[in-house]
Parts: C-alpha cells; structure tokens; sequence
C-alpha cells in the first residue's frame, strides 16, 4: 500500500521554478542522444539521410529528379525524422533513502530524487517525450504509466507524493532485470539511488547498458553520510537489514570510513564513464537550483 509523503517538496515555490527549467528544454536530451530520436523514414523532416531506388507505390515527391537527369535512375530521398524520446525514471524508496528521518523539515535523500525526478520530468514532458516513474526497492514496485505533454504533470507529481509503504531492501539487481524484460522501447533511463545495495550496482547497470538503454545514475547522498562527525561508543544500526554494530568511533576509525566512502563514490564514477553512463552525484544539502543544474551538466545531460 501506498503512503502520502508528509514532507512538503512539490509546494508553491517549487512548481514557481520548475516553469524556469522549460528554457532547459531546448538543450536537454538533446546532442547526444539525436542518434536514439531518429529513424530513417520517407517524407519532409530534418535532414537528409541517403538514397535507395524508387518502387511502386513510392510518393514521386520524393524522387530526385536531378539524378534521374544525369543518370537515367529513379531514386527516393530518405531524410531522417526525429521520434519523440522515451524516458524512465527509477526511483530508489529503500529504507536508506528515508535518511535523514528529521522533524524539522530538512529534505531526506528520497525528497531530493523525487524533486530531481519531477524536475527531469518536467522537462521531458514540455518536449513532448514519453514520461514514466517507477519506484523500486527489493524489486520494481509500480510505475506512472507513459505520459506526454506538460498537462500531464499533475500525474508525475501524484505519483511522487505516494511513496511505497515497504518497498524492502535495495536489490538493484533484480529491479533491473524485471525493467530490462518489461520494456522493450529503447530510451534514455534514470537511477536515481544512493546506491547502497550490499549486491553491488555492477552488474545492474550493465544490464541496463547491455540492453541498449541510454543511461544516466544520479547518486543521492546526504553530508552526514559523506562526513560523520560522531566519535565515542556508538551502537549502528543499518537502515534496511536491522542489523547493529557495536563500534567506537574515533579519529582513526573516521579517516578509514571517509577514505573507503572516497573510494567508492570513485569506482562507481569511474565505473560509468568507461560504460558510457552519464554520473551526477548530488547532496540533500545543495538548493535546489544548484542542484538540478548540477546534475543536468554533471550528468552529461546538457551540453
């Protein structure tokens, strides 16, 4: 069962400057991505692509009577025709995601992936793609249902705002596969996730990547995890197995946790840009302008 988010992230103000991204939209999902958003058709479009030769039923708008001139051969025009751009977003709401869980209104890491979603979204909607959110935890948890166009934005946002009850622990893995098996239009994918999952996110990514999907990971993290400040004796208790470490935190045990975090915040990056993955990390502690231009240029995304 589905739960109402209680933090109010989609309130006035942000809707106010979700209106300022649609001047992204002439640049996002853009550039790069033109060979995914053309297939070579007949007719007027873009920008021509080749020839072959002409056969009955062809439309004889298309022939290019200059080569019949010079060569006595009917050939046909083909240009290359842009198609509107699926895209997906999958939105870890894994108990680790619900960090921090405060009182005093600060966003966790799920509220910034839900305002980064909705944003991307947003954008995506205005340029007349095809949108679709999926929540996922131990596995892929339900999804918006494709959309397209900015009156359709009602329905992002309502999806965002019911969050899965107990969506279980991060299994990245078989979220993954399910999506690879369900989707079969090739489009652009985004991960938004801390990227927790004791599997490892290696062989999910490249999954996704095997299966010819343009791929983007937006890692969310919050600075306390990053940089804790704790030392004395501590009981640990993790997020989503429940499982709790006894431990002494001091300066020594603190630099060997900030260099093994360094670490794989390196690796996952270093991980994506040899698979041609765009890789943006962000903070629940940057504003939210900051925030999405960060990910959009940090990401590859924009150009």
């Amino acid at each position: 069962m589905d739960t109402a988010t209680t933090s109010p992230i989609f309130d006035s103000a942000f809707l106010s400057k979700l209106e300022q991204l649609y001047l992204l939209s002439r640049k996002l999902f853009r550039g790069e991505h033109r060979a995914e958003r053309k297939s070579k058709q007949l007719g007027s479009s873009l920008e021509f692509a080749d020839y072959r030769n002409y056969s009955g039923g062809d439309d004889l708008r298309m022939v290019d009577w200059n080569i019949y001139g010079r060569l006595d051969r009917l050939v046909v025009k083909l240009f290359e025709q842009e198609q509107d751009l699926h895209i997906d977003f999958l939105i870890d709401a894994s108990a680790s995601m619900r960090w921090p869980e405060t009182s005093d209104g600060s966003p966790s890491k799920l509220d910034a992936a839900c305002r980064i979603a909705a944003s991307l979204a947003y954008i995506g909607l205005a340029n007349l793609d095809r949108v679709n959110l999926h929540w996922f935890g131990s596995s892929l948890q339900g999804d918006m249902g494709l959309s397209r166009g900015k009156s359709q934005f009602h329905k992002v946002l309502e999806f965002l705002r019911r969050v899965p009850e107990s969506p279980g622990q991060t299994d990245l893995r078989t979220t993954c596969q399910t999506f690879a098996r369900r989707i079969k239009r090739r489009g652009l994918v985004f991960v938004l996730s801390d990227l927790f999952d004791p599997g490892g996110y290696e062989e999910a990514l490249g999954l996704l990547r095997h299966n010819q999907f343009e791929l983007h990971v937006v890692q969310v993290l919050d600075p306390s995890e990053l940089r804790p400040r704790m030392t004395g004796d501590l009981r640990l208790v993790e997020g989503e197995s429940g499982m709790a470490f006894d431990v002494t935190a001091n300066e020594s045990l603190l630099r060997r946790y900030h260099e093994e975090i360094d670490l794989f915040i390196k690796d996952l990056g270093a991980f994506c840009l040899k698979r041609g993955i765009g890789y943006a990390q962000a903070s629940t502690a940057i504003p939210f302008e900051d925030l999405v231009l960060k990910v959009l240029r940090d990401g590859r995304i924009i150009q």
